[in-house]
């Protein structure tokens, strides 16, 4: 961008490209607030309320502070996560990041600098099923998989929370990032927090930027 997009988008935002895929109907990279955001038909994707989500989630769980050396990132995204822990942070962990959508992450290297992180292995693929099938094991798993702002329902079920849980290291650490929107939303959040209640040691609900619900529970 130049400095006059960069200051005009303060005023108003500026859609830079617009594009769409298999998965969504509707990408639209923009400038907002001196920044390219990525965003969808119902919600942000990248870079904007889910970029602050994740900073303020990293915070609470005292990320830093911590001996961190692997995380599996469901949802990539155009790369809040990876950013927020490689530059904002300063830390340097192998990052597996796993996306269904391949337009995605080719915007996300056009105009985000995905593809400038050298310990990120970005997957192309099905969250459920690369939890499914892989043998790795993290310190971190971070989810972030939504269809519009809702998070699909596979990803909620027993079944999959307990395969995520067998893809930690001992100790390893979950955060799922949910949006309570309306009454089911806001009813299902007890539903899942009895659920990380029976399946982890620990587990404890933020709440963040008003609607998100960050849920994090340690192995």
């Amino acid at each position: 961008m130049n400095v006059f997009q960069k200051y005009w988008s303060y005023v108003n935002r500026i859609t830079v490209e617009k594009t769409s895929s298999k998965y969504n109907k509707k990408l639209v990279v923009a400038i907002q607030d001196g920044k390219y955001v990525l965003n969808a038909t119902n919600a942000n994707y990248s870079f904007a309320s889910l970029h602050r989500v994740f900073q303020k989630a990293f915070h609470k769980i005292k990320l830093q502070e911590k001996n961190i050396n692997s995380i599996l990132v469901l949802g990539c995204g155009a790369g809040s996560i990876p950013k927020i822990i490689y530059k904002e942070m300063g830390l340097n962990p192998i990052i597996d990041a796993v996306e269904i959508d391949k337009k995605v992450i080719e915007l996300g290297n056009k105009y985000f600098g995905l593809n400038q992180y050298k310990n990120l292995n970005v997957v192309i693929d099905d969250a459920v099923n690369y939890v499914k099938t892989t043998n790795n094991k993290y310190d971190l798993i971070c989810v972030d998989v939504f269809d519009g702002i809702n998070v699909p329902e596979a990803i909620l079920t027993e079944q999959f929370i307990s395969q995520i849980k067998e893809r930690l290291t001992d100790k390893g650490e979950l955060l799922l990032n949910y949006v309570a929107h309306n009454y089911e939303t806001k009813k299902q959040v007890v539903e899942i927090e009895n659920l990380f209640e029976s399946l982890f040691s620990k587990s404890i609900t933020y709440k963040l930027e008003g609607i998100n619900r960050m849920f994090y529970a340690v192995k």
